[in-house]
């Protein structure tokens, strides 16, 4: 049976205004530190943003709207000196995060950063974010402002499983 959090989840770009609470974001901020990381390396450390001004320049950097209106955004980093695959750390800790979030009712929504525009680049400098760390998303974070829809067995497609071979 899959857990309900998987079949909720959905990406969410548009936001109550309404405050997320510190307590709330921990228990996301837990679930990715939670989350494996190769050869056990827990070198994954979180930015939490809330402040209008900053999330205002980052808007300016990856020119997405839900970047500006949710009410926090976390940037999760990994130090490249202690994991050799940061992509992968991050990226087991970033659903980790999607699922938590759900389970508190909250909506998320994963905004890559596109390597031709130097988004991770800008991102860091603005932030102070050392040169040894390695940032691939931010997640956005409020309550959806509309009613989102579950995953069904309707959209199971088991076309898609292949036994053995192609």
């Amino acid at each position: 049976m899959i857990i309900k959090e998987i079949l909720n989840r959905r990406s969410v770009r548009e936001y109550q205004e309404k405050d997320v609470s510190k307590e709330d974001i921990d228990e996301i901020i837990k679930a990715g530190q939670f989350a494996p990381t190769a050869s056990n390396n827990r070198a994954i450390e979180f930015i939490v943003i809330r402040d209008q001004q900053t999330k205002d320049k980052i808007f300016e950097i990856v020119s997405q709207e839900f970047v500006k209106e949710a009410p926090v955004l976390i940037i999760s980093v990994s130090d490249t000196t202690q994991t050799n695959c940061p992509v992968q750390d991050l990226s087991v800790a970033s659903e980790n995060m999607f699922l938590q979030a759900t389970a508190l009712g909250l909506g998320t929504v994963w905004k890559n950063f596109e390597a031709e525009h130097t988004e991770e680049e800008k991102i860091k400098k603005l932030l102070g974010i050392p040169e040894q760390y390695k940032a691939i998303n931010i997640i956005p974070v409020g309550y959806p402002k509309e009613k989102l829809i579950p995953h069904t067995d309707e959209d199971f497609n088991a076309q898609k499983i292949h036994q053995e071979k192609w």
